[in-house]
């Protein structure tokens, strides 16, 4: 995951990095690539921590001049998907973000996953969710399709929304995947390379 990545006055760009891995490997990583200028590797508790002063990609740089431009704010963490996605939270007036969205550049594929009030207290995947991901779930844990022995059926919980079997199954595979997803990312027991998304 990105603790923070900042744009510096002369075009370059910092970047705090957080990831499961071996600190020797990471370092000898980022010192063959030529986008790093400069590098520390720290192993802290289990983790790794990088520090990484690099040359970004125009698209990159656009990217990171964004929100000053704008005035929205990016929060932290940002998440890096194994597929070389990553998942950013951005805070901001509807009308600031929406006129940074039009300014993303054109090779950088972007898919808006849930809009809604910011809560800072609330770090927790369920908070991720949309309110009807957040509903069917809640629905389908209370009428106990999640029990063992299961006491309801993917039926059973269409019927409460008075939509097909086929549609309340998509829902809950979605929400099972972001989930498991989530944990493993904030978890860190995902192996993403420092270089696999900040310098494509």
């Amino acid at each position: 995951m990105i603790h923070s990545a900042k744009l510096l006055r002369d075009g370059t760009a910092v970047m705090l990095y957080e990831f499961k891995g071996d600190a020797d490997a990471i370092r000898a990583i980022l010192s063959a690539n030529k986008t790093a200028t400069d590098h520390e590797v720290t192993k802290i508790n289990g983790s790794v921590s990088a520090y990484i002063h690099f040359e970004p990609s125009s698209d990159t740089r656009r990217l990171l001049q964004l929100p000053e431009e704008y005035g929205y704010v990016v929060d932290s963490p940002i998440l890096l998907h194994e597929d070389g996605g990553v998942e950013v939270t951005i805070i901001g007036p509807q009308e600031n973000i929406s006129a940074g969205f039009e300014q993303i550049p054109d090779s950088v594929h972007t898919t808006v996953g849930r809009v809604g009030t910011h809560n800072p207290g609330r770090k927790d995947s369920l908070s991720k969710l949309s309110d009807r991901q957040r509903e069917v779930l809640r629905r389908a844990y209370e009428l106990g399709y999640y029990r063992r022995p299961r006491e309801a059926t993917l039926d059973d919980v269409a019927a409460e929304f008075e939509c097909s079997q086929a549609n309340v199954q998509e829902i809950l595979q979605r929400i099972e995947n972001n989930l498991i997803s989530d944990l493993f990312t904030a978890s860190g027991d995902t192996e993403t390379h420092p270089t696999q998304s900040i310098w494509k």
